[in-house]
């Protein structure tokens, strides 16, 4: 396998990367890792909202309803696991 065809492979896994059914803390690390192994450069801001756009919807729009001024990528992981912590709550809350 050549080396352009394993950047190409793991650019084509970050493009088509979505959270699913995975827990937050799963996802983050997975984009991060293909994210940094792809070696894909692009400004911190693209890399965010590729990080937001490919998250559960639920989480999505809490963090783009709320407005959330994100600097760093490290920062759009804590929101996208505070969110997660703050709906897994109203679950259990719920029960």
């Amino acid at each position: 396998m050549t080396s352009q065809y394993y950047e190409n492979h793991l650019l084509d896994q970050l493009h088509n990367l979505h959270q699913g059914y995975m827990f937050v803390q799963n996802y983050i690390t997975i984009f991060d890792d293909l994210s940094h192994r792809s070696g894909v450069r692009e400004h911190y801001s693209q890399t965010i909202a590729r990080f937001v756009r490919s998250l559960r919807s639920k989480i999505r729009h809490a963090i783009i309803i709320g407005s959330y001024d994100l600097d760093t990528v490290e920062e759009a992981f804590n929101v996208a696991l505070k969110m997660h912590l703050i709906f897994k709550t109203l679950v259990n809350a719920k029960a």
